[in-house]
């Protein structure tokens, strides 16, 4: 049986996201442009030519118990939706981005939702559309203006609801 377009990509991001180097969660990202072709890919890992948590066996976040969704500036890794974004450049104007991911220690998916750096970029990107993975066989769409404005609200302590 044929995947639907959406699964596809979110099948490929979710394998990108195994490239990942986090030792806490690894995600995956997929910019596609309006002809269904791949612009660029990205995972969580280090920059260029630094070592990752898995060389290092150790991270730094776990280490200090940071809980997950703060301090993002106190991570070795550059996050999925970065990467993709720094190798897609201006191609990422009036794509599709796709994100999926999971759980080092389990390898149970997780749910993953940009965070508010990230939505920032994704918005200044000119990306389309963000499809996230919620399940194996379901996913979100999100318009990149509503999910910065979630995470704007969040991150701001803005959030009335």
């Amino acid at each position: 049986m044929r995947t639907d377009r959406h699964q596809y990509f979110l099948d490929l991001a979710f394998r990108c996201a195994h490239q990942g180097t986090c030792l806490r969660r690894n995600f995956g990202a997929i910019i596609v442009d309006e002809f269904q072709t791949i612009v660029s890919t990205g995972y969580t890992g280090a920059p260029r030519k630094q070592m990752d948590c898995t060389e290092l066996a150790t991270c730094w976040r776990k280490e200090h118990n940071i809980p997950s969704g703060s301090n993002y500036e106190r991570c070795r890794s550059v996050h999925a939706e970065m990467n993709a974004l720094i190798q897609a450049g201006k191609q990422a104007r009036g794509c599709t981005l796709y994100l999926a991911g999971f759980e080092v220690g389990t390898g149970d998916l997780t749910q993953i939702w940009p965070c508010f750096l990230c939505s920032k970029m994704i918005v200044n990107s000119g990306i389309r559309n963000v499809i996230m993975r919620t399940s194996e066989s379901e996913y979100r769409e999100m318009d990149p203006m509503v999910l910065y404005q979630m995470r704007s609200r969040e991150a701001l302590g803005t959030d009335k609801s």
